[in-house]
C-alpha cells in the first residue's frame, strides 16, 4: 500500500460515514459575530470541506446565554452559540456548504469556566467544588454548582443537540477535555465533592452521562456522539491515563460512537500545545483507551504531520487522526495527499500564532496561511484572477517574497522572483538551523515556487533600481529583509564576536565580510558536505575544534525571540548567558509559548540576565552593565553573540520607489522600532501586496 493511503479509508462514526481519516479539530477561531456564524466562519470551514477533510467539527458551541456579558475568559466571546433557535440559521449554513464538499460535520457542544441558568442570571464562573482554582484569567470560582443547577445545565446540553440536529449537524461532540467545565468534573484534580456528583469514577462522571443521556433523548438514539475528553490531565492528583480507562466503560454504556483524545488542562504545569513539546507526545494516550472500547479513538493534540499521521494509522495508535492547526496552515492537506503530492502541502511550524490571537478573543491568524485572517474580506487569489495580466517584479524570495510571488502568480500575473542568494526562502535558511520546525517550510517554498510557470526565479542577482527598470515590469514588490539590529559598542568587532549576520551569511554558503580563515574553513565545509541543514546545524554545535566558530562558553546579546531561539538550539555543551536590557525577557515571543520557551531555556542551563546592557567586549569576554544600578561586570567568555532582531531597511526601496512610485515594500523591512516581525508578518504582507494589484 502507497504511503498515507490508509488516511484515505472511510470510516464508520455511529451511522454517519466519513469518507477518510482526516478530522479538523474544533478550534475557537474568534470569527463571529455576537456569537452567530459570519460569512468568514462559513468560508473558512468550506474551504476545509472543500479540502477534503472528512470530519469537519464547528468549535465551542456554547450551551448557555452569554448576551450582554464580559466573560473573563477571553476566548468565550468567540464561540458560537447554540443557546437559542436564532443560531441554528447559522449552524445550518456551515453544514449545507461542508455537506457540498463531501465532509460531514462535526458540533463542539462546550461550557468553559463560566455559566448562567438564563439570560437573566449573571454570568459567573462556576465549577463542580469551589476550592480549586477556574482556568485562565477566571480564578476562584465564584459558585460551586448545586444539584438544582447541574439539572438546568444537562437540559442546555440536549436543547443545544436538538438545534445542531435540525440544522443538519452530523455528529454531537462533547467537549470533555483540557480542563473545560465536564472535564472539571471528571477530574479527581478540580472534583472534590462528596454527593452523587463527586467521589467514585462513576459520580464524577454522572455529569456527562446525564448530558449524554438527555441528548440521546432529544435527538433520537440515531444521532451520533462523539467525546473529546484529556486522556491524562496532567494536573496534581488528577486523573491520569488509568483513571481514563476506568472511566471510558463507564461513560460509554450510555451510547458513545468514538472518541477524540487529547491530554492536559489549559493550566497544567507540563506544555501541551507548544512546539517545544515532541510531535506525537501524546498518541499513547489513544492507542491505551483502544484497549478498552471497540468505538472509534483517534489522538487529537500536537500532530501537525503526514509522517505522524501514517504512523497513527499503521501502528495502531488511532482509527483516524485529529489535527487544528496544520489544517489552518493548508486547508488543502486532505486534497494533496488524495492527488499523490504530499509534497505540496504547506506545513504547519507549530508556532502558536494562531493560538495566540484565539486565547485573547481576536480572529485566528496564521504564520503560513494569510488567507486565514484576511479571510472573505480580501479572499483567495483563485477566487479574485486578475483583470488585467501585469509583469510583477518581486525583489526578495524570502517568505513574504515567495508568498507575494505565488499569490500573483495564481492571479495570473507573469512574476519575477529575484533574490542575491543562490536559494529560495531568506532568513528561513537560517531558522531552520536554529529550529528544525521551520526546515519542512523550506523545503516547501523550494516545491511550491516549480509548481508555477508563471514565476521566473533569479537567484544569485542582485538589484539596484537600473536593474529593476531593465526588467521592464508593471508593478514591484520589494521584500529586502530587515536591517540588522547594530551595536555601537567597543570591542564589538573583535575575532570573538559573532554577529546574527555573520550566521546568515554562513548558512547561505558566504563567508562573512571581514572574517578570517576559520570562517573560510567552516564555508568549505559546509559546502563540500552539500549545504545540508544537517551539517551546518552540526557545525553550530561544535563548540570546539578546527572549524569551530561559536566557543564553549557564550554570551547572547539579546533576549527576545531571537536570541532565546538561539541560546536554546546551541547550549549543547556549553555554558550561555543571555543579557537583555529590558525587564522582561521573550519579546517577540506570543502569550502561548513565551513563558515555557524561558522555562525551557532555563531549565537547559541558560542564565538569563535581564536590565543588563553590553557596554565593552574585550578578549576577556563582555563587559555589561546593569541598567538600574549601573554596575559594571565581566561575563568571562569565548564568544560573544549578538541576536537583537531585526529593524526597519528601507535604502532598496527608497531607489526603487524613485523609479517606480508604486512600488510596494513588505516583509522584515517593515518592522516598527520595537517590535519583531517574523514569519506571519512577511507572509501576510505578501499575500496584501500581490491581491491588490
Amino acid at each position: 500500500m502507497a504511503k498515507y493511503q490508509k488516511l484515505l479509508e472511510p470510516l464508520k462514526i455511529g451511522n454517519v460515514e466519513l469518507k477518510n481519516r482526516f478530522v479538523m479539530l474544533p478550534m475557537t477561531i474568534e470569527k463571529v459575530d455576537n456569537y452567530h456564524v459570519t460569512d468568514d466562519l462559513v468560508d473558512f470551514y468550506e474551504k476545509r470541506a472543500e479540502g477534503g477533510v472528512g470530519l469537519v467539527e464547528i468549535g465551542s458551541a456554547y450551551v448557555c446565554d452569554c448576551f450582554n456579558t464580559t466573560p473573563k475568559y477571553h476566548t468565550t466571546t468567540g464561540a458560537c452559540g447554540i443557546w437559542d433557535d436564532e443560531f441554528i440559521p447559522g449552524f445550518k449554513r456551515v453544514a449545507d456548504v461542508c455537506h457540498k464538499h463531501g465532509s460531514k460535520v462535526a458540533a463542539q457542544l462546550q461550557l468553559c469556566y463560566e455559566w448562567r441558568a438564563t439570560g437573566d442570571d449573571p454570568l459567573l464562573s462556576y465549577s463542580p467544588s469551589k476550592d480549586v482554582m477556574s482556568g485562565p484569567f477566571v480564578g476562584m470560582p465564584e459558585r460551586e454548582f448545586t444539584k438544582e443547577e447541574i439539572a438546568i445545565l444537562v437540559d442546555q446540553y440536549g436543547a443545544a443537540a436538538k438545534r445542531c440536529k435540525e440544522a443538519g449537524i452530523d455528529i454531537i461532540e462533547i467537549h470533555a477535555g483540557i480542563g473545560y467545565m465536564v472535564m472539571r468534573f471528571l477530574s479527581k484534580y478540580s472534583n472534590h465533592r462528596t454527593d452523587e456528583y463527586g467521589g467514585s469514577p462513576e459520580n464524577r462522571a454522572r455529569l456527562l452521562t446525564e448530558i449524554i443521556d438527555k441528548i440521546h433523548e432529544t435527538c433520537g438514539a440515531d444521532m451520533p456522539i462523539l467525546i473529546r475528553i484529556s486522556a491524562d490531565d496532567l494536573m496534581p492528583g488528577g486523573n491520569r491515563i488509568e483513571d481514563t480507562l476506568e472511566l471510558v466503560p463507564i461513560i460509554e454504556k450510555h451510547g458513545v460512537d468514538a472518541w477524540s483524545v487529547q491530554a492536559g488542562f489549559h493550566e497544567a504545569p507540563r506544555p501541551v500545545a507548544n512546539q517545544i513539546v515532541p510531535e506525537g507526545e501524546f498518541i499513547d494516550l489513544a492507542k491505551q483507551v483502544k484497549t478498552v472500547t471497540n468505538k472509534p479513538v483517534f489522538p487529537g493534540t500536537r500532530i501537525n504531520t503526514l509522517d505522524m499521521c501514517d504512523k497513527i494509522m499503521n501502528e495502531g495508535y488511532g482509527d483516524a487522526v485529529g489535527m487544528g492547526r496544520q489544517f489552518i496552515a493548508d486547508p488543502e492537506t486532505a486534497n494533496k495527499v488524495a492527488a499523490g503530492h504530499p509534497e505540496q502541502v504547506r506545513p504547519c511550524i507549530v508556532c502558536s500564532r494562531c493560538l495566540d490571537n484565539i486565547f485573547i478573543g481576536k480572529p485566528c491568524q496564521c504564520s503560513v496561511n494569510a488567507h486565514v485572517w484576511q479571510g472573505v474580506k480580501v479572499g483567495t487569489p483563485e477566487e479574485h484572477p486578475a483583470e488585467k495580466q501585469k509583469h510583477v517584479v518581486v525583489i526578495g524570495a524570502g517568505p513574504g517574497g515567495c508568498e507575494a510571488a505565488r499569490v500573483a502568480a495564481i492571479r495570473g500575473h507573469k512574476v519575477t522572483l529575484i533574490d542575491k542568494s543562490d536559494r529560495v526562502g531568506g532568513l528561513l535558511n537560517m531558522a531552520q538551523v536554529l529550529n528544525a520546525k521551520i526546515e519542512p517550510l523550506v523545503k516547501y517554498w523550494n516545491e511550491e515556487i516549480k509548481l508555477h510557470p508563471n514565476i521566473e526565479l533569479k537567484l544569485n542577482t542582485k538589484v539596484d533600481a537600473a536593474a529593476v527598470k531593465a526588467l521592464n515590469p508593471d508593478e514591484v514588490i520589494v521584500s529586502p529583509g530587515g536591517g540588522i539590529i547594530a551595536l555601537d559598542v567597543p570591542g564589538i568587532n573583535g575575532k570573538n564576536v559573532v554577529k546574527s549576520e555573520d550566521i546568515k551569511e554562513m548558512c547561505a554558503g558566504k563567508v562573512p565580510e571581514g572574517k578570517g580563515m576559520l570562517w573560510k574553513a567552516a564555508v568549505a565545509a559546509i559546502k563540500a558536505q552539500g549545504g545540508t541543514v544537517e551539517f551546518m546545524r552540526f557545525g553550530l554545535n561544535m563548540a570546539s575544534g578546527p572549524t569551530a566558530i561559536v566557543g564553549k562558553r557564550v554570551v547572547v546579546i539579546g533576549g527576545g525571540f531571537a536570541g532565546l531561539e538561539v541560546a536554546e538550539a546551541m547550549c549543547e555543551n556549553r555554558q550561555i548567558t543571555v543579557i537583555e536590557e529590558a525587564k522582561k525577557l521573550g519579546n517577540g515571543i506570543g502569550i502561548i509559548d513565551k513563558n515555557p520557551t524561558i522555562n525551557l531555556v532555563k531549565s537547559k542551563g541558560v542564565k538569563l540576565m535581564p536590565l543588563t546592557k553590553l557596554v565593552e567586549v574585550t578578549k576577556k569576554g563582555a563587559k555589561v552593565q546593569n541598567v538600574e544600578t549601573g554596575e559594571e561586570t565581566l561575563l568571562e567568555c569565548d564568544t560573544v553573540l549578538t541576536s537583537l532582531g531585526v529593524e526597519q531597511n528601507t535604502a532598496l526601496y527608497d531607489e526603487i520607489k524613485a523609479v517606480f512610485p508604486n512600488a510596494i515594500l513588505i516583509g522584515d523591512a517593515t518592522t516598527p522600532a520595537g517590535k519583531v516581525f517574523r514569519t506571519l508578518e512577511a507572509v501576510k504582507g505578501g499575500y496584501e501586496a500581490a491581491m491588490s494589484i
